[in-house]
């Protein structure tokens, strides 16, 4: 397999990613994530150990979102050398309330996989917010 290839199965699996997400398919999402996974979330505790640690974030995310939810990664970059992958970009979710406006944010987010039994798994990701120097405060702006 050539890294080109293994860039598509990347691709693909984030494709996976985003639809299990917005239909809160909280077991599809969690076949991304390897037993040992370490993340390091945008809110406290911030890091997070172990594939049960990231599904209870993953939960409370679902949860908070009661109406439709989405995220996508316009930008999504990826590097593949032999059975380690690392992605970036700019996270973009958008949230809508029933009866309610549409809320999109942006964050940051770096992830690594490896490729263990012929399956891409998360071993690390890394979410933030931007902090803005002139407010002092959080930019939620792409």
């Amino acid at each position: 397999m050539t890294d080109t290839d293994a860039e598509h199965e990347i691709r693909r699996e984030f494709a996976e990613w985003f639809r299990d997400s917005a239909a809160k398919d909280l077991d599809a999402v969690m076949t991304k994530i390897a037993p040992d996974v370490v993340s390091y979330e945008h809110a406290a505790p911030q890091v997070h150990r172990g594939a049960d640690a990231v599904r209870e974030v993953c939960r409370q995310g679902f949860e908070l979102a009661r109406g439709e939810f989405r995220w996508d990664i316009p930008d999504l970059e990826v590097v593949v050398r032999d059975d380690i992958a690392v992605t970036w970009g700019l996270n973009r979710m958008r949230v809508q309330e029933p009866g309610g406006e549409p809320v999109e944010t942006w964050s940051r987010g770096t992830r690594v996989f490896q490729k263990v039994d012929g399956r891409w798994q998360m071993i690390h990701q890394h979410v933030s917010f931007p902090f803005d120097p002139a407010t002092g405060g959080l930019s939620t702006q792409r």
